[in-house]
């Protein structure tokens, strides 16, 4: 089979101008790509190396096989796996979102690795929507897609406005460190979003003023903050009955 290996070729071109494309995310590695096609996703565009259909065939979707030098150009990652796609970004509405009875709200986290992790958590704790507000980190983001491993396709990811929080039908819980609130299992009845806010600054005050519930968690080192991943595992842990206090 022929690769390409030329920068001036059509295919290519359209490769590089696919990255730069917000309106498409780049899934990498045979896992990834696979996970999206088998739950019906049609990609924009595949390449894969020859080395990989030599290992494991070809991937069934049209397809531009690149020499190793080109695809690493595509590529996000530093040791590419050999197959990578661009999919449809897949948005979910706000109103779609809404409609879940628990969900994550993300406000303003800078680390697609964080965000990610997150999206990855929601879905192992049934929380089945995340909503990000302004200057979030794109769950959609290579890095971010990398961290979540496939979960950003079993929750529903919407973009929303900080005012727009306000029409949710759910009790909010808040983390705070200046949160009084305790965590346990009455926090979580019904309708529920848990939010968390910027890694350094915490939550916007804008969301601070939302009626709803300001939790801490309880620490015993000195120390004064998590890990907003990990401070997102511990509040929805509890909130899955997984433990309590």
């Amino acid at each position: 089979m022929a690769a390409i290996g030329s920068a001036a070729n059509p295919a290519f071109k359209a490769l590089l101008k696919a990255g730069r494309d917000r309106g498409l995310m780049l899934l990498e590695g045979r896992r990834l790509v696979g996970d999206a096609l088998s739950r019906g996703m049609t990609p924009a565009l595949t390449a894969i190396t020859p080395g990989y259909a030599q290992e494991h065939g070809l991937p069934g979707v049209p397809h531009a096989i690149l020499g190793a030098k080109l695809f690493g150009r595509i590529a996000a990652t530093t040791t590419p796996q050999g197959i990578l796609a661009f999919f449809p970004v897949p948005w979910a509405s706000f109103e779609e979102a809404a409609s879940v009875d628990r969900i994550v709200v993300l406000d303003g986290l800078q680390d697609p690795g964080n965000v990610g992790a997150i999206v990855r958590t929601a879905e192992a704790f049934g929380f089945g929507a995340l909503i990000v507000t302004e200057e979030t980190a794109s769950p959609f983001s290579p890095k971010a897609l990398r961290a979540s491993m496939g979960s950003f396709l079993g929750v529903r990811i919407a973009r929303a406005r900080r005012e727009d929080l306000k029409k949710l039908p759910h009790r909010m819980v808040v983390l705070a460190l200046t949160g009084k609130a305790r965590l346990g299992p009455d926090l979580f009845t019904g309708k529920t979003a848990i939010c968390l806010g910027q890694e350094g600054a915490g939550v916007s005050g804008e969301v601070l003023e939302l009626p709803g519930e300001k939790v801490a968690i309880p620490m015993q080192g000195d120390i004064e903050s998590l890990n907003v991943a990990v401070a997102a595992g511990i509040v929805m842990a509890y909130a899955s009955g997984v433990f309590t206090p």
